[in-house]
């Protein structure tokens, strides 16, 4: 899955953008195994979900949107 914010404002990419928990949920139920974010026109972040899964914030108390 592939994640890109443009922020029409300052027509630059949105440098810290990750899913939501929501949205982490759905990708896990998925079955989708890399997240790519895009940080701008040169570099990606690719993240493994199933790191998500081991390190679920919300069982640490972190509520995130």
């Amino acid at each position: 899955m592939y994640l890109v914010q443009y922020r029409v404002d300052s027509g630059e990419y949105e440098k810290g953008s990750n899913a939501c928990q929501m949205c982490r949920k759905i990708i896990i139920n998925a079955g989708i195994k890399e997240f790519v974010v895009r940080i701008d026109d040169n570099n990606y972040n690719i993240i493994n979900v199933e790191d998500w899964i081991k390190e679920d914030e919300l069982l640490q108390g972190k509520i995130t949107y």
